[in-house]
């Protein structure tokens, strides 16, 4: 799926394609909301939550990878060292 495709999908869609196929990053706290970072094929997608995987404020899509930078201490990389 391309990131133009996703965006044309209805909210809840959305919501239904992270949950199923997206590939959690990480979590992180914006003001009084919950963020929570998916990637999904070659776009990444944050979850704005008013309520802990309850009430979704908002969604916001980007290609870049510098959507990642509030996330980069969460991440082991370890893992991706050869």
């Amino acid at each position: 799926m391309t990131l133009f495709e996703f965006q044309l999908l209805p909210e809840g869609d959305k919501l239904g394609v992270l949950y199923e196929d997206g590939v959690y990053i990480g979590k992180r706290k914006a003001g009084k909301l919950i963020v929570l970072m998916y990637q999904l094929d070659s776009f990444y997608v944050e979850v704005f939550y008013r309520s802990y995987r309850r009430h979704v404020d908002r969604l916001r899509c980007s290609a870049s990878t510098a959507f990642l930078d509030p996330y980069l201490d969460q991440m082991d990389v370890i893992q991706f060292v050869i």
